[in-house]
């Protein structure tokens, strides 16, 4: 009887074992990003049959428990820096090709490009069109080091209001001269090696004629009208102010540029106006310079941007996130990361808010969900514990002793 009290204390000093690594674990990741609190589940074992009874033979680890509820959100200085507010895990991939799981979105830029995570794996997505939507295969996400190339300028704008108590100038329109027009604006556009050229127009109030009130235009090109085909024209508004003909031109303006492809514009003159108010236009053109990258953004949904220099911005991949319907089956490994295993089950792998996955909130990490005092309540709840099997093992060696002391006296 005695040898099995023993080993029945010898389990109850085991568990206190387990339990005090579960807590000092927690208590030393309580900075750790993204750490999930454990705890060790315990079962009791089965020992003698008394009067035909089962009496417990001690108590026995049966598995680690975590804690996956919201840690709080802090924010960060770093713009790769990610927090998941709800669940799900980010995906990342090691050197062998392994999916791993992980709540800690401490992420940087490799030298190569790479989105890599905390521990150096790659961090997986879904690559973006160049309409702006995610899908495909999943893969990593590489963030674009080279230059953008520049983007030919294809349509030029304009908006604003002609004074309709401008005087009526008659006679063709001289960019040289201004007395043969009322105002003028210039738009910077772009050709094909992303030159810039400033296209200006000249605008003249020619009077009414045909029942509406006419403004005449010419274009230039850095100043010059050499090279450039149907760069004049004619607006009509009517009694409202409002453009009734020629805000559309039928054909473009096109321009010979040396060393690049002939532009070729499309000219939208529709929301002008000519009331009676002081003039007042701008004008806007598509089209950009080559660029540098200058900065990475992410958005709530995981979409992975990149400034250029030349003020455009590139949507290149969203941030994947991975869903389990049993995550108190993953493995922890090395590094602080998950494996999927047969109990957890395979992931549901999609993006932020898709599905039961929550949001993304960038610039962010989320912190360690380990509450410090119920952790120092449980050493002090172990400590009693461990007392108590001790004393059950120095009573249980007092009795041997005795016994000892009997059999040879």
């Amino acid at each position: 009887m005695a040898g099995d009290s023993l080993s029945i204390t010898q389990t109850g000093l085991q568990g206190v074992e387990n339990a005090m690594q579960a807590v000092s674990d927690n208590l030393a990741n309580e900075e750790t990003v993204g750490f999930k609190a454990e705890q060790v589940d315990f079962g009791t074992l089965l020992g003698d049959y008394i009067a035909g009874n089962q009496l417990g033979g001690g108590v026995i680890a049966d598995a680690v428990t975590r804690d996956f509820s919201q840690g709080a959100i802090v924010q960060s200085n770093s713009p790769t820096d990610l927090a998941i507010q709800g669940n799900g895990f980010f995906v990342f991939q090691d050197s062998s090709g392994n999916l791993t799981f992980s709540r800690n979105g401490q992420m940087t830029i490799g030298n190569n490009g790479d989105l890599l995570s905390f521990n150096g794996s790659q961090v997986m997505g879904y690559p973006v069109s160049a309409n702006g939507t995610a899908g495909g295969v999943l893969a990593p996400i590489v963030i674009p080091q080279g230059i953008l190339a520049p983007i030919a300028s294809s349509k030029v704008t304009m908006s604003g209001n002609l004074n309709g108590s401008s005087p009526v100038i008659t006679g063709a329109i001289n960019p040289a001269d201004p007395t043969t027009y009322d105002t003028s604006v210039s738009v910077q556009v772009f050709d094909s090696l992303g030159n810039s050229h400033v296209l200006t127009f000249y605008l003249q109030n020619a009077g009414p004629s045909g029942g509406t009130e006419n403004w005449n235009w010419l274009a230039t090109l850095d100043g010059s009208t050499t090279g450039l085909a149907n760069n004049t024209g004619t607006i009509g508004f009517n009694s409202s102010g409002q453009v009734v003909s020629g805000g559309l031109p039928a054909s473009p303006l096109t321009a010979t540029v040396s060393g690049a492809a002939p532009l070729s514009l499309s000219l939208d003159f529709s929301a002008f106006t000519q009331y009676g108010a002081p003039t007042s236009t701008s004008g806007t053109a598509d089209g950009n310079a080559p660029g540098r990258p200058s900065g990475v953004q992410v958005d709530s949904k995981g979409i992975v941007s990149v400034t250029y220099s030349n003020g455009r911005i590139v949507n290149v991949a969203q941030v994947a996130i991975a869903t389990f319907t049993a995550q108190q089956g993953l493995a922890l490994s090395s590094g602080g990361v998950y494996q999927q295993t047969a109990t957890s089950g395979p992931p549901t792998i999609g993006t932020a808010g898709a599905g039961s996955a929550g949001s993304i909130q960038p610039s962010s990490l989320e912190n360690s969900n380990v509450d410090l005092t119920s952790q120092l309540v449980a050493l002090v709840l172990l400590q009693r514990s461990f007392e108590a099997n001790a004393k059950a093992l120095q009573t249980q060696d007092n009795i041997l002793g005795s016994v000892v002391q009997i059999q040879t006296s």
